[in-house]
Parts: C-alpha cells; structure tokens; sequence
C-alpha cells in the first residue's frame, strides 16, 4: 500500500480528488489531504508520503516551498504539481527540481490517475533496481566491531558508562554518539521465525534487518546499532546538531516531534522486512531521550513490552512508550538467565504457551519434566534451581492474569510445589500438562477477544471523530499498528475496507442529522469532515442514490402524507 497526499486550496477540488482515486481500489492508495501547504507540512512531518498531488500555486506558501519541505522528510517521494494555467517559470523550476509530473488541471481525470499510477510504478522499480536485499546480504559479513558490541551490551546490563570508557579495553573504543547527550531507544525483535530456521540463519536474518534499518535513517539521526543476544536489534538514536527542525528557539529537542517521525521511517522498515526479506517485526521506543546511566532500566522496560507484545499478540507492532496507553501497563522485570539446553526447552515452552500452541507445550512440557526428573536425581540443588524456573513459567501466565477465574479455580495456585522436589512425578506431569492446556486454551480464547477489541477501538475512534483527520495513518496510530498491515488485517477480520466502514458510518449519521430539519446542510457537511457542501451532496448520493435535498423532501412528502 502506498500513500497520497492531495494538497489544494480549493476544499472542492481536494474532495474530488480524493472521491477519484478512492473509487481505484486497484491502486491499493492510503489518501490523505490538506487544504494548504502549512497542512500538508502538519501532515509530512507525522505521517509517510509516497507521492504528492499538489496545486503549484497557494497563498503564502507555493508548491515549489511546500516541495522541499517534502523532500526533506522523504527524499523517495514523488511530486506531480496541477496548476490552472500553463505558467513557464514554474514549470521551469519545478522540472530542475526533478518533480514528477507536471499537469493542467483543465486535463482529464485518466491524465491526472495515469500520473499517479506513473509515480507508483517508479517507486517499485526503484526499491527493486536500489537491490536491497542483496546489498543487505553483502553486510551482514561486515559486523560491527567486537568490542564496540561488548560496551553497548555492557551499558544494557547497567553498567557505567564513564566507569567502562576509563578502562584501557573501552577508552580508545570510537563511537559515533555523544556521550553528553541522552539517547533514544529503540528495540526491534522479528515476530516470528521460520519453522526450523538455524541458529545462524536467524543470526544472519537480524543483521540483514540491522543493515537494512541503517539505509533508512535520514541524515539528520546519529545511530549505532547492535544485535543482542541473537534476538533483537536495538539502536541508539540521537539528533545531529544541523537538525534545526526538531529543535525549539532555545535548542532544545523536541523529541516528541521527532518520534512521531520515526514512526514513519520504521513503517518502511516494517514493509521492507515484509516485502524483501519475508520477516515481520516489532518495534518499541523508548519512552523519550534518556541519560546513558539509565539505559539499562529503560531496556528492562522495552523488554517486557515486547515479551508482553499488544494483548492480542498480532505481528508488526509499533509500541510507543511514550504515549499513555491502557496497553502499557507494565513495570520493568528480571529475567533470569540460563545456558544449556534446558533453557532453550524452557524459553520454548513459555514461547508456546504464549501463543496457545498446546500440542507443541504439551511435548516440551514433557520432555523438561524427564530432564527435571533425571536433573535432580544426579544434582539436587541444581535440579531444584531448574524445578523453580520450570514452574516460574506457568505461574508468570496466572501473575499476568492471562488465565481466568474458571481455569484459576480449575488449576487452584495452591497446587503449586515450591518449596521442594516432587516426590510423584507421574502427578507432576498430569498437573501441569492440564494447566498448560487451560493456558493455551484461555490465550487463543484471549487472541480473538483481542481482535475484537482492536475492531471495537478503531469502530470508537471513527464514530468519534467523523469530522476529523480519519486517515488510515491516524486510525493507525491510535491503536499502534503499522498502518498497511491494518489495512489487511481489519479486512480480514472484518470482510471489508476500512474506508467502506467509514463511507457507510458518514452515510448512516448524515441520514440522522438530515432528519432534523433545522440543521443546514452545510453544517451537516462540516460536522461530517466534508469542507466542500457539494462534494458532500456527491457523496450522499453515491452512498443512498439520492441528494441530501431529495432525501429531506421525501421525508417531508411522508410527513404530510
């Protein structure tokens, strides 16, 4: 899915625009739209642009401006300018600054969805010419030095930074940040992996996401990247001093401003990881810039947001710790760590409990109550020690309340043996494969309530603000999804689009507010998000097949009838 952004000082012109290429399903477009080019700026700087639609003349900001204001935040856009007369300096400038396309806007409407369709087709050549994969492929053998990874890893598990770059291993060790300015955090883990996908096919599958994070920054972000325990990239982001944009008159960053960027960029990464390297991932951001003393407990956060994921557990997450959510309620957490294969049974099992899998649960379950069994019998404190962490994982799914009160009482807590090794084994297992069971079976009952919910929320959001921005990039954001992928998601849990639920939601309200006859129906257009009346009228009668005039006489013939 690409994105349009429709940019005019004519309400009427922007509304039909915006009918045209909504009724081209086939273009697969995300539209947005601004009445003037300080709008469409509000608008660039939050939200991702893949091409432009804009008239070349508007009061006190023109086209040509507003363009490099546009290429500044996304280089790859392309421009195509409408102007109403045939003005040579401008053509002349916009060609020099390689726009697109240039067109009347007397043209007709296949010269105008022919442009667009133009740019769409240039921007998949490029991202298949640009060979992403390969170069990303061809990087993954450059890895970061050695040590620089030990002094990120080091600062992650709480260490001091001034007291690491004093010992004679790190002080000559070269890094791009500055070390007097915070940093921001950002944690991206791949949601899930092939089925029997190699140890170092997942290594090298997180540095080829890593490189391929890197082509995306803008010049304006400082990074340095890391893979951590062969499980996620994580990236520490600062602002370049010639970054004025997000930046106030007294210097200061306005970190906000620059995370709703971000989220933009990551959407690409999103898709990117989707399209080329057939991987989806899940990012969070650290709640703002923090001192590189407190990293470690920032990270301790981060990871238990992505361990907790969103409550339905869907893919392509983009968490914003930033912004106050119910989602996030969560304090920092300890997780212990273990070696060896036990380990990697257990962290499988909590894995597939997590996503309801209870026939793989069931099997590990099995095999860890055999090596737990065999464990104690040759190293009682050890086993014990193991026997602990094993019973840890069940009771983290009752603490974080994944389990209901039926399967509570089903499975009392009591039940739980902590304190020493169970004499029955036999009982062990029957105990715990019946509560891995419940679990599994409470987190798929879990998943689809939290798809549910997600619809219900973006239902409430629209119903809510049907005069205000309901750009995919927004309804997206307020339920911290990348916006392509719910796209696909809310039709496939739904049966239909996103932009139909609205058309039909505007529709069925207009209907109402149309019956009480006291309201103009102008007033009616505005408070449905429509600027221009008669492309209100159009829409009406696209949707009920008659005007909004028509509907009020009929209504009143009844009456009098």
């Amino acid at each position: 899915m690409y994105r349009l952004l429709i940019v005019d000082d004519e309400p009427a012109i922007v509304e039909g625009l915006v009918q045209m290429f909504q009724e081209r399903e086939e273009l697969d477009l995300d539209i947005c739209k601004a009445y003037s080019a300080f709008e469409a700026i509000d608008v660039i700087k939050k939200t991702k642009i893949d091409v432009v639609l804009s008239d070349i003349r508007m009061p006190e900001k023109n086209g040509l401006q507003l363009m490099d204001e546009i290429l500044f935040y996304w280089p790859a856009c392309k421009i195509i300018f409408l102007t109403g007369h045939n003005e040579f300096d401008y053509v002349y400038t916009a060609i020099q600054k390689n726009v697109e396309s240039y067109i009347l806007k007397t043209e007709e409407d296949k010269v105008v969805i022919g442009a667009v369709t133009n740019a769409l087709k240039k921007i998949e050549d490029e991202l298949k010419n640009k060979d992403i994969v390969e170069k990303a492929r061809n990087q993954m053998l450059v890895m970061a030095p050695l040590l620089k990874k030990e002094l990120f890893e080091a600062l992650l598990l709480g260490e001091r930074v001034y007291d690491l770059l004093s010992e004679e291993l790190f002080a000559e060790q070269a890094i791009k940040l500055n070390r007097e300015a915070p940093v921001l955090l950002l944690v991206g883990k791949i949601d899930s992996w092939s089925e029997g996908m190699s140890y170092a096919n997942k290594r090298n599958a997180l540095y080829a996401v890593r490189n391929l994070v890197e082509q995306y920054w803008p010049s304006v972000l400082t990074s340095e990247e890391i893979v951590y325990e062969n499980s996620m990239m994580i990236s520490f982001l600062q602002l370049a001093a010639n970054a004025d944009r997000f930046r106030s008159e007294d210097d200061a960053v306005d970190w906000r401003g620059f995370v709703t960027y971000l989220k933009g960029i990551l959407e690409s990464v999103q898709n990117a990881c989707r399209d080329l390297l057939q991987m989806d991932i899940s990012f969070v951001i650290s709640r703002g810039a923090v001192e590189w003393d407190n990293l470690h407990k920032e990270f301790e956060l981060m990871k238990a947001m992505i361990k907790k994921r969103m409550v339905s557990g869907q893919k392509m997450t983009m968490m914003d710790l930033g912004m106050a959510n119910e989602l996030f309620k969560v304090e920092p957490s300890k997780v212990a760590a273990y070696s060896d294969e036990f380990n990697k049974k257990l962290r499988l099992l909590e894995k597939k409990l997590d996503e309801g899998d209870e026939l793989q649960a069931e099997t590990i379950c099995k095999d860890l109550i055999i090596s737990l069994q065999h464990e104690t019998s040759q190293n009682y404190l050890l086993g014990l020690e193991r026997y602990y962490a094993f019973v840890l994982v069940f009771l983290a799914n009752i603490n974080n309340q994944q389990l209901s009160d039926r399967a509570k009482d089903h499975m009392p807590i009591e039940s739980f043996a902590m304190m020493d090794i169970p004499g029955d084994w036999m009982a062990v297992e029957s105990y715990y494969l019946e509560l891995g069971k419940q679990i599994c079976l409470e987190k798929q009952q879990q998943v689809e309530k939290g798809e549910n919910l997600l619809v219900e929320r973006i239902h409430r959001f629209i119903n809510e603000n049907l005069s205000g921005d309901l750009s995919l990039a927004r309804i997206a954001e307020v339920v911290h999804f990348n916006p392509s992928y719910l796209s696909r998601f809310y039709k496939q849990l739904t049966g239909r689009n996103l932009s139909d639920y609205i058309n039909a939601t505007k529709a069925e309200m207009a209907v109402n507010m149309l019956e009480d006859m006291q309201m103009k129906i102008n007033e009616i257009a505005l408070k449905l998000g429509f600027e221009s009346p008669s492309y209100f009228t159009a829409f009406f009668r696209k949707m009920k097949e008659v005007s909004p005039q028509e509907f009020r006489e009929a209504i009143l013939h009844k009456t009098r009838k």
